[in-house]
């Protein structure tokens, strides 16, 4: 039993390790990355930062909405985005989400701008982990 609990605790704490290499404080950031988010949002509050695909994301609040942004080593904006409500969804993505999963409810959408194009990031709810985007056409881009 003993053997047991401790690979469990083991196994938990690679877990939890290989998670927080993901995350990155904000002293670690690249200078221009600081430099560049401070003046873009003077005032976020609740900061998250983490590396993802050799980028620097973040999760925030402003003015009290929910922002994310995407930045490279060079403290270029890549993508930025805000959380909308469920009734601000174009007719087609708001079609597309209740045939495609009905059984499943809507946690957050985020609108997205990328080089100068906006799609749609839906979170759903439930097991497993879906994050569906659209364009703003309603066209599904990705599913994962």
């Amino acid at each position: 039993m003993k053997k047991k609990l401790m690979m469990f605790c083991l196994a938990a704490g690679l877990a939890l390790g290989i998670n927080a290499q993901d995350k990155v404080q904000d002293k670690d950031l690249p200078v221009p990355i600081q430099t560049n988010f401070k003046t873009q949002y003077p005032d976020a509050s609740a900061v998250n930062w983490k590396m993802k695909e050799g980028n620097y994301k973040v999760h925030f609040k402003q003015n009290g909405f929910k922002q994310l942004a995407a930045y490279d080593a060079s403290g270029k904006l890549l993508s930025k985005g805000i959380e909308v409500k469920e009734s601000e969804l174009p007719a087609a993505i708001s079609t597309s989400v209740k045939t495609g999963y009905a059984d499943r409810s809507i946690d957050e959408i985020y609108k997205i701008e990328k080089n100068g194009a906006t799609s749609y990031m839906v979170k759903m709810k439930g097991n497993p982990d879906t994050k569906l985007m659209y364009s703003a056409d309603g066209q599904l881009i990705k599913d994962k």
